[in-house]
C-alpha cells in the first residue's frame, strides 16, 4: 500500500541524526531565536507603532524560521508577514500551517508565495525588513539577488542575512587535524551520522554550498548592492556533530559558555555562521 508523500517526508526527517542532536538543536535555537527573532523584534519595536510594516523571509521553506520570528514579535501590531520560496510545495506547506496558526492561536496570517529570489514579486521600495537565512550560499552568483533585495527594500529598511562562516576557527582547526591525520579525524568526528542526514551530493539532492565566502567578500558585495552592513550578529559555535553529542559534558560546557563568547574580543572567529544586518541607504 502506497504511503502519502507527506508522511514519508516526516518519517524521513524523524530518522535523521540531526533531529536528535543536542548541538544541532542548539544551533537552530540560537539561529532562530537570537540571530533572527531578536534582531527583527528589535527593529520592529524601534519603528513607529502606527506605521504598517512589511516583513518577508526569502527562501523561507515551510516557514520554520518565519513562524518563530513572528512568535517573538507577537505583541507588535501593524506587521504584514510574507514568505517566499522557489519550491512551491514548501511554500504551500507553510501556507497550510499558517492557516492552522490563525485558526487555533489567533496569529496573524503569513502570506506564502512561490517565487524567484532573482526576480522578486514586490514593487520597488515596498518592504521594511527582509530576512534571508542560510540561502545566499546556495546561489552560484549571489550579487544579482542582493541587488534585487535592495530594489524592493524601502530607503532606511533592513536586511538580515545569515550564511556559513568559512573563517570559523574551530572548523579551521578541525581541517588542519584532518590533514595531519590523513583523513582519520573527519571519520572519527562524524562517526554516527547516518546516510539520511548526509546523502551524497548529486543533482537529486539539490543545491550545495557553492558560495561560501569570508565576511570581507560579503561586506563588499552588500555595500555595492546599496545595503551595507551596519551590524554583525554572532551565531552559535557548534553546528551539530556525533562527536560532540557523544561527549555530552563537553557539549553542555560549550553551550553554557556560548553567551560569554558573544562578548569576547574576536568573537566572530568562534561562530559557525555569519549574521549581517544591512540597511538600505537613504532617508
Amino acid at each position: 500500500m502506497a504511503r502519502d508523500d507527506g508522511d514519508r517526508m516526516r518519517w524521513a526527517n524523524a530518522e535523521k541524526f540531526f533531529s536528535r542532536s543536542w548541538t544541532h538543536g542548539f544551533y537552530f535555537w540560537k539561529l532562530r531565536q537570537i540571530m533572527l527573532a531578536r534582531t527583527v523584534s528589535q527593529l520592529l519595536a524601534a519603528g513607529k507603532p502606527a506605521q504598517r510594516r512589511r516583513v518577508v523571509d526569502l527562501g523561507c521553506g515551510p516557514g520554520t524560521n518565519l513562524f518563530e520570528i513572528q512568535d517573538a514579535c507577537g505583541d507588535i501590531a501593524g506587521v504584514a508577514w510574507f514568505g517566499l520560496d522557489l519550491n512551491a510545495r514548501e511554500a504551500a506547506s507553510g501556507a497550510s500551517r499558517s492557516r492552522y496558526r490563525a485558526d487555533a492561536r489567533g496569529m496573524q496570517p503569513v502570506h506564502f508565495m512561490a517565487g524567484d529570489i532573482f526576480k522578486l514579486p514586490f514593487a520597488d521600495n515596498s518592504l521594511d525588513i527582509i530576512v534571508s537565512s542560510e540561502v545566499v550560499e546556495h546561489l552560484p552568483d549571489p550579487r544579482p539577488a542582493l541587488r534585487e533585495m535592495a530594489r524592493v527594500l524601502r530607503p532606511g529598511g533592513y536586511v538580515m542575512v545569515t550564511t556559513p562562516n568559512p573563517r570559523n576557527l574551530p572548523e579551521l582547526v578541525g581541517y588542519a587535524l584532518d590533514r595531519i591525520s590523513g583523513g582519520r579525524f573527519k571519520r572519527f568526528y562524524w562517526k554516527g551520522e547516518d546516510a539520511v542526514s548526509a546523502p551524497k551530493l548529486s543533482a537529486a539532492v539539490g543545491f550545495g554550498h557553492v558560495s561560501v565566502h569570508p565576511y570581507r567578500v560579503w561586506q563588499g558585495w552588500l555595500a555595492e548592492a546599496g545595503i551595507p552592513v551596519v551590524r554583525k550578529v554572532r551565531g552559535p559555535m557548534l553546528f551539530g556533530s556525533p562527536f560532540f553529542d557523544r561527549q555530552r559534558w563537553l557539549c553542555g560546557l560549550l553551550i553554557a559558555l556560548d553567551p560569554m563568547l558573544d562578548r569576547m574580543p574576536g568573537k566572530f572567529l568562534t561562530t559557525t555562521n555569519l549574521g549581517m544586518l544591512c540597511r538600505k541607504e537613504g532617508a
